[in-house]
């Protein structure tokens, strides 16, 4: 009498856990209308939104083709309502602002857990500036 022996032969799978925060909720912003050609400057005017206490509230400036431009984590002393600005130049924040002419500046915000509430009734704006050198006459 001859047996057959079947062996069954599997992939064992190792599930863990990923250190990459997904946000729980993301507001985006962006400039109503397209960046100037040759702007060198640039303002965000804006509101500390209402978070949780226990939240981390941060963001980032994409760039048109996607890639992150800037991120930043907003400190926890700062408070909700509090009226803030982001203020990006060459050297100071962020890159080359060329990669922004003639499209839409994006700005995503979010918190690593619970909502975001910004102010509807708060004034959002973008102020983009060109830096002009003097000559000697």
């Amino acid at each position: 009498m001859s047996r057959i022996i079947i062996v069954l032969m599997g992939v064992f799978v190792v599930m863990g856990h990923l250190a990459v925060a997904v946000p729980s909720d993301v507001v985006t912003f962006k400039t109503e209308v397209k960046a100037p050609v040759g702007f060198d400057a640039w303002t965000f005017f804006w509101q500390i939104p209402a978070i949780d206490a226990d939240a981390t509230l941060k963001y980032v400036v994409i760039q048109p083709d996607g890639k992150e431009y800037f991120h930043y984590t907003i400190g926890k002393q700062s408070k909700e309502g509090n009226k803030s600005r982001s203020d990006f130049a060459p050297g100071f924040a962020g890159g080359d602002p060329s990669v922004f002419y003639g499209k839409e500046i994006v700005f995503k915000f979010y918190v690593d857990k619970g909502k975001i509430k910004f102010d509807p009734k708060a004034d959002y704006k973008f102020e983009f500036r060109y830096t002009v050198k003097a000559i000697k006459q």
